[in-house]
Parts: structure tokens; sequence; C-alpha cells
């Protein structure tokens, strides 16, 4: 079996165990419908899978779904409201960066970090900000921007940050991690699959390289 794909299989299950109302999605009702075939009842309307029996152990009929519409319904349970803020600062992807201004800019992330520890996320955020702008040529940088603005609770302005930390690094592996977590804020597990099934090729690239 291509590798690929079982790597993108294993994403997906690391997915659901964080969220198993993910099998109510409409997009993942061909793994729903397997399931139920192997004689497994999906309950729905719990967001989670289980094999009833009776107190007798023997097996119970499914309880017959009220539609077929109401069966494939979303919990929008922990989904919010996209934010809609004006796009953050990016830096100017074409300045030169001195190795002085790397400093400063290491300087400022591990400064943001101690702020996240107290809890402060808007200094945080700030600080990551000023780090960006001195070495706009940082991918994790924005990553890291990212993650406030997943705490927050601002997932369009993650994305945007993540999508650039992969513009400049493709193999930025926390860009993926964070956008993944943002858009399952949003409601949009598909694309949450897609980047948690890039972290855990990336990871696995990784770690195949190191034993080499």
């Amino acid at each position: 079996m291509d590798p690929k794909k079982v790597s993108e299989l294993q994403a997906l299950v690391s997915l659901y165990k964080q969220d198993p109302t993910l099998l109510r999605a409409k997009q993942f009702s061909f793994l729903r419908d397997s399931v139920q075939s192997m004689g497994d009842t999906i309950s729905c309307s719990k967001g989670s899978v289980s094999t009833e029996k009776s107190a007798r152990g023997e097996e119970q009929p499914p309880e017959e779904a009220e539609s077929e519409e109401s069966d494939l319904e979303i919990d929008d349970n922990g989904v919010i409201e996209p934010d809609q803020d004006d796009p953050q600062e990016m830096g100017d992807e074409n300045v030169e960066v001195t190795k002085e201004m790397m400093n400063q800019a290491v300087e400022k992330r591990d400064e943001a970090f101690a702020a996240l520890d107290k809890g402060e996320l808007q200094i945080a955020l700030d600080l990551f900000t000023d780090a960006i702008k001195l070495n706009p040529q940082f991918a994790l940088l924005y990553a890291n921007r990212a993650s406030v603005f997943v705490k927050m609770q601002k997932p369009n302005a993650a994305i945007r940050d993540c999508n650039k930390a992969s513009e400049v690094n493709p193999d930025a592996v926390q860009s993926y991690k964070w956008r993944g977590k943002a858009h399952m804020l949003l409601g949009h597990w598909e694309e949450a699959a897609q980047d948690f099934a890039l972290v855990y090729a990336l990871f696995m690239e990784i770690w195949t390289s190191c034993r080499d």
C-alpha cells in the first residue's frame, strides 16, 4: 500500500481521537458506512462510536435515524465564528536581514515565549510581530504567532500566518499543526485532516532521515 496513503489514514485516526464528532461530517460518511457494515452502530446523536448490546449480551438493532439529513449533521460544539480583523503585519520579505537583526529577532521571540508562560497573549503577540519584522525570512516565527492567534480564538489570523510560514518554508511542520487547529475552530474538518496528515508525513520523513 502507498506509504503516503497510510500516513494520511493514521493522521485521520489521530484527528478522530481528538474529536469523535468528526465521523458525523458529510465528507466522512464513507468511513461511517464502512464501520456500520462491520456490525458496529454509530451513535451520531452523541458524536461517538459504540457497539450497543443489551444486558443479556445480545446485539440490539440500531435505532432508525429520523432522516438521512439529520444523520449527517455535524456537532458544532467548539466551533467559533470566524474573526474579521484586518490582516496582521507580515514584515518586508525583501529586507536584507543582518546577523544583528537575527539575534534581535531571537531575543524578541524569547520574550514572547516568556509572556506566553504568564498568559499575556497580547504582549506575546506584539513581541512575535516585532521578531517577524526583524527577520521576516524565519518561518517558525509566523507559526509561533499563529499559536497565539489560536489561543486568542482568531483562526483566520492564524491561518494567514501559517500560510506565510509554509510559503517561506514548505517543510515548516509547526505551520501545518497550527493551521490544522485553526481549521478545527472553524469547523473545516477536511482541511484540518489534510494539515494533520502533512504534519504526520513530515515527522515521518524527519524520523526516517534520522535513522539513515
